[in-house]
């Protein structure tokens, strides 16, 4: 059992729930939802030791010692969590940055899944894990070639090989998976429950989740507004009304003819044709690992295989005298490492004054307007460093739709937002873009897709 007793905690300055209280029971697994910036990511932090109750305290039944030295040790070992952007965090601790994936140069300093687990491979093969989750075929890969599917397995694994804790944490654990990896994730969440008496602790605002999630709790403004009893069932959204949008010219954005990616013997992407004219919407979709992401480098500059590819950019084949910043200024690019890179633990600056240093040219009014549609205001004045991830990505989102251009990539833009947020943004998308904007959407979610757009390139 966990009791959470009127614990408050304070960061930045501000109180966080401010006398605070909750039981855990056993045999209970919990999904934490709620708006962003509820509390849902301080909650589980507070679980995990990493944030301290400024007044109250948490007890734990399974956790005992002579001193603290000895109650934190077995706390570290009895209770693991894995963050909402654990993948980014495993990278920078590795000195790698994400598009590396794109490059030869420094491979050979580039860890590969074996690598990671080093003399815990045996004790890994010993762990009753369900064969979905066996990695034996991606021991020989650096890490930096793996989907964001695989490398997730690879982190849980990794948590795992040492001990299987009495509690495990999970910060938005299905964000970047297509449906296929999800399924498998939940799987083997209900398996380290049956199997392990692991108890679970979720935070989600979805609707898949493991099947032994028994208890939710509904976080407002740092206070659960509803606990209640969670029964499984599969969800099924809703078909909605679908939205016309502006007849698009026969103007060309980009070209790919025959584009083929490989990497040694592996080939992500095999001959591959696309056109993409002016003004058209596109979701691009595909399982983790189809090689989404590397057709946004190709056409963002990230990728140094565009100059070897029939790639045309803008009516100019790549490599023909264009800058890499020529070619930039006119694409709005926002993608899941753009927090990583960021960098927002150490930004002491507010979410609003970090936008405007970054985005110099653009205008005041814009950014107010556009504060107020997202109804961003609450938070808009605080520190980066202290905003949720929902908060970040809404903060991310706001800067991409200042810039008025002429391609918008948007690679999972729904990723930590509370279906409120979602819905705005949705909302958003289909009808305050001009209509000379081409858009394209990397997602995983059939629902999202007839909200707005009418084309789909699927990999």
């Amino acid at each position: 059992m966990i009791e959470v007793k009127n614990v408050s905690i304070i960061k930045s300055g501000k109180k966080l729930l401010q006398d605070f209280n909750w039981q855990v029971n056993d045999g209970e697994h919990w999904v934490i939802s709620g708006a962003n910036g509820s509390g849902k990511t301080v909650l589980l932090e507070l679980l995990a030791g990493a944030n301290h109750a400024a007044q109250g305290e948490v007890d734990y039944s399974f956790v005992s010692g002579a001193d603290w030295d000895e109650r934190f040790a077995m706390r570290k070992k009895a209770i693991h969590y894995i963050p909402a952007h654990a993948i980014q965090i495993f990278l920078s601790h590795h000195e790698l940055f994400y598009q590396q994936r794109y490059y030869s140069i420094g491979d050979e300093r580039v860890p590969q899944v074996k690598d990671i687990f080093g003399d815990d491979l045996a004790r890994l093969d010993s762990l009753d894990f369900p064969p979905n989750f066996n990695i034996t075929s991606l021991m020989n890969l650096a890490i930096t070639r793996l989907s964001n599917g695989q490398l997730k397995k690879v982190l849980i694994l990794k948590n795992l090989v040492q001990e299987i804790p009495n509690v495990l944490l999970f910060d938005y654990p299905f964000e970047g998976l297509d449906v296929d990896s999800c399924a498998e994730l939940t799987t083997f969440m209900d398996h380290l429950s049956h199997r392990y008496h692991v108890q679970l602790i979720v935070v989600d605002n979805g609707q898949h989740l493991p099947s032994v999630i028994n208890k939710r709790m509904v976080l407002n403004d740092f206070k659960f507004s509803s606990i209640e009893d969670v029964r499984y069932s599969i969800h099924e959204s809703n078909p909605r009304e679908h939205i016309s949008f502006p007849q698009p010219s026969s103007e060309t954005v980009f070209e790919m003819k025959d584009v083929t990616i490989r990497y040694g013997e592996h080939e992500i992407i095999s001959k591959f044709n696309w056109t993409v004219c002016k003004g058209e919407r596109w979701a691009l979709t595909g399982k983790n690992g189809s090689g989404k992401t590397t057709l946004f480098s190709l056409i963002f500059a990230d990728h140094p295989m565009a100059y070897s590819e029939k790639i045309f950019l803008f009516g100019k084949r790549r490599g023909t005298g264009e800058s890499i910043w020529d070619i930039k200024k006119r694409i709005t690019y926002l993608g899941p490492e753009l927090i990583s890179y960021l960098n927002p633990q150490h930004i002491s600056a507010t979410a609003r004054d970090t936008i405007i240093i970054r985005k110099k040219n653009a205008r005041k009014g814009d950014l107010e307007k556009l504060v107020e549609y997202f109804e961003a205001g609450s938070f808009f004045d605080n520190p980066v460093r202290t905003l949720s991830s929902g908060q970040l990505q809404l903060m991310l989102i706001v800067e991409s739709f200042l810039s008025d251009k002429e391609l918008l990539l948007l690679d999972e833009p729904f990723q930590f937002l509370d279906p409120a947020t979602k819905e705005r943004v949705t909302a958003y998308l289909q009808s305050h873009l001009h209509p000379d904007t081409t858009l394209i959407m990397i997602t995983h979610y059939e629902e999202d897709i007839a909200h707005w757009t009418e084309k789909r390139m699927r990999l």
